[in-house]
């Protein structure tokens, strides 16, 4: 097969970047991917089986040429498969890589290659099988179990992708790149709920580099996620002597004080990072909710419809406009948000009792009857006893 470019090697960083993931979405996950680029300008010195291995009876001189032929082919293909990169034509170029790895089928770093392009094109289950392809090639190499851990997350096979991150660190448990793979297992984590095992990530992180902010705002989203709302406002305090311009520490900081019903100290944190050029979602969101809290509702609506500016399918911020369109007395427009999100979730119990709430302040009773009526129905199949109750009442009431 041919022998590795000599260029740049494969140093993907698949790893999830927790920038991202403070920002109101589920998990959004991907840092900077480096792709292999075959250099086009490199000989690969070719161990492609010859034809005289292969059968001794053919003439040598012949199976030397058809060797060359195939090595000749072979950076051929490179060549162009890196112009194609190069122009953003990923899937001509993946096209061109599969018919470099029909000459050489033990090319680790080709598989790599196209597992990073298909990723790059949210491939991912065409992603893990190349990955996977580049690891029974070199099973060693933790970068491939990076980029495998990276397209099972966005698959959602979570526990897969946990698995090849725990391998990666197993390779080089004391590396610096081990770092990125236990932040990538730090945020499969969270997603699980398993806030221990975050711990013992951040720990072992912390005994690695000290300064790691992102491990930070990892044990940050721990403490948050499983409401240990002192020992955050103690950790992330800290933390943030460090990392003074880290905002997602001062969110989770923010959040913290305003679960504890703190609205002052919610309100120091948060206050100075408002900026309406700075599209962080679950800052407005969380501001809406002390604005709320505090009875402001005209300013929990303008801060509402900020965070929607900043991801106009956030369902908590669509809720949250239609509330304080009740609480301001408009329920026309309520009824128009929650009529939405009944055509965006039609099996959501709540968005049903919601709009119903908004046609009874509006007058149109009929209307009101009509979606309570769903509501409960739906409480029923889905066996929220508490949830038919309260909406049969209002049924009653009617």
């Amino acid at each position: 097969m041919p022998s590795r470019p000599s260029g740049r090697s494969f140093t993907t960083s698949f790893s999830m970047n927790l920038r991202y993931l403070w920002s109101g979405r589920q998990i959004l996950m991907g840092g900077s991917l480096i792709p292999l680029l075959f250099s086009a300008t490199v000989l690969a010195q070719s161990s492609i089986p010859t034809e005289f291995n292969r059968h001794p009876n053919v003439n040598p001189l012949l199976a030397q040429r058809s060797a060359a032929d195939d090595r000749r082919q072979f950076n051929e293909l490179l060549r162009q498969g890196k112009a194609y990169v190069d122009n953003g034509n990923f899937p001509q170029a993946i096209a061109i890589y599969q018919q470099a790895a029909m000459l050489d089928g033990e090319n680790a770093e080709l598989f790599g290659s196209m597992g990073y392009l298909y990723a790059r094109q949210g491939q991912f289950a065409e992603a893990s099988q190349s990955f996977q392809q580049a690891l029974r090639v070199n099973p060693n190499n933790p970068e491939y179990y990076d980029g495998l851990g990276f397209s099972y997350a966005r698959q959602g096979l979570l526990n897969e992708a946990a698995s090849a991150y725990a391998t990666a660190i197993s390779l080089g448990p004391n590396s610096p790149q081990s770092v990125k793979y236990r932040l990538a297992l730090g945020v499969i984590m969270l997603q699980q709920g398993d806030y221990n095992r975050v711990r013992q990530l951040y720990n072992e992180i912390h005994r690695l580099q000290s300064d790691n902010e992102e491990a930070a705002v990892m044990m940050g989203a721990a403490l948050l996620q499983s409401n240990e709302y002192e020992q955050l406002i103690t950790f992330n305090n800290q933390a943030l002597r460090l990392f003074p311009n880290r905002s997602e520490l001062n969110l989770q900081l923010g959040k913290a004080y305003l679960a504890q019903g703190d609205l002052v100290a919610a309100r120091r944190v948060l206050e100075p990072r408002l900026n309406p050029d700075w599209r962080s979602f679950s800052l407005y969101l969380t501001w809406a909710e002390l604005l709320e809290q505090e009875g402001n509702f005209a300013g929990a609506l303008d801060a509402y419809k900020q965070a929607l500016r900043n991801e106009p399918t956030a369902i908590a911020a669509k809720i949250g406009t239609g509330r304080m369109y009740l609480e301001l007395d408009n329920p026309a427009e309520a009824v128009w948000v929650f009529r939405d999100l009944t055509r965006l979730q039609p099996t959501n119990a709540d968005f049903h009792y919601l709009l119903g709430e908004a046609y009874l302040v509006d007058g149109k009773t009929d209307l009101a009857k009509k979606s309570f009526g769903e509501a409960e129905k739906l409480y029923q199949t889905q066996g929220n006893i508490p949830g038919r109750d309260r909406t049969q009442e209002k049924l009653d009431n009617l």
